[in-house]
């Protein structure tokens, strides 16, 4: 009975903990829904700047935190080979710790925050800016491909 009690105790704690970390990953310090924000392409936003200027704006890019280089790209190659016009600056907030960005450092990640088109970044080597961000999480962690039937995981439950 008492191994029972203890199986039973450690599998909960297991999937406890496992939860609580699928939570914690990247930087949403709000939660629940992104209100108010139009979901776009980094496409739309480079071709077309001044229809998005000062909106909120979400978009998921390959992110890429360095210093001076702060940065969501349209394609993981496009950091590789320095094409900085495919990206936009992005303005990292004060208090995302850095196991939050460490989460979304070189993945690609989902964004939420107000675009600026006359933001270009360190030396204006973008095609644009992301200020006052809400949100940066980690999107997927392997390409569809690799995935059983091609699809995500469902996500998990916000607490």
């Amino acid at each position: 009975m008492l191994r029972l009690f203890l199986s039973s105790f450690l599998a909960l704690l297991f999937l406890t903990g496992s939860s609580l970390n699928a939570q914690t990953a990247g930087y949403y310090p709000q939660g629940g829904p992104d209100n108010g924000v139009e979901d776009v392409s980094l496409i739309q936003l480079i071709a077309n700047p001044q229809t998005y200027d000062n909106k909120r704006i979400r978009i998921i890019g390959f992110v890429r935190l360095e210093f001076e280089g702060d940065a969501v790209y349209l394609h993981q190659e496009d950091f590789e080979y320095g094409l900085s016009k495919n990206g936009l600056w992005i303005d990292v907030p004060q208090d995302m710790t850095k196991k939050q960005m460490d989460a979304v450092n070189r993945r690609y990640a989902i964004c939420t925050g107000t675009f600026r088109a006359g933001g270009h970044g360190h030396m204006g080597l973008f095609s644009g800016e992301i200020a006052a961000i809400t949100r940066l999480e980690p999107w997927m962690d392997k390409p569809r491909s690799q995935l059983p039937n091609g699809m995500p995981p469902p996500p998990a439950p916000k607490r």
